[in-house]
């Protein structure tokens, strides 16, 4: 599997935007702060996916490069943008274990990238040798 599958994961909450995780190469970056335009452009690719959701009942909503999951029983919506159209099922599998694992955990930014760096090395079988929070 390549490194470069998933460009960067969006983790969002019914309050917006919670947590962005960057990957390159075997890095992960974990960003805790961001702009009011990010954060702006993040809850309209939400939008989008989550009016998709409703207008489809899929629960798996994607848009150009970007694979969303809407889960039954969560507070989170896990969003990967991949890298190419060939990553999708996987990145599909990804974004749906994702959520399970994350599901219960309380808001906070860390912790939740934390998760999603054990999930995604857990599922793809990568090691992540360096984790960067910014």
């Amino acid at each position: 599997m390549c490194w470069s599958l998933i460009d960067r994961i969006l983790i969002f909450t019914g309050g917006g935007l919670l947590s962005i995780i960057h990957f390159s190469d075997s890095e992960a970056k974990i960003l805790t702060r961001w702009s009011e335009d990010v954060s702006l452009s993040a809850m309209g690719l939400v939008a989008l996916m989550l009016r998709e959701y409703q207008n489809t009942k899929n629960r798996v909503v994607i848009h150009k490069d970007w694979v969303a999951y809407i889960p039954e029983k969560s507070n989170y919506i896990p969003m990967a943008k991949i890298t190419s159209k060939r990553y999708l099922l996987a990145t599909i599998g990804f974004i749906r274990r994702l959520s399970l694992e994350i599901k219960d955990l309380p808001e906070e930014c860390k912790l939740v990238a934390e998760a999603i760096i054990k999930t995604f090395e857990k599922h793809f079988r990568l090691k992540i040798s360096k984790v960067t929070v910014y």
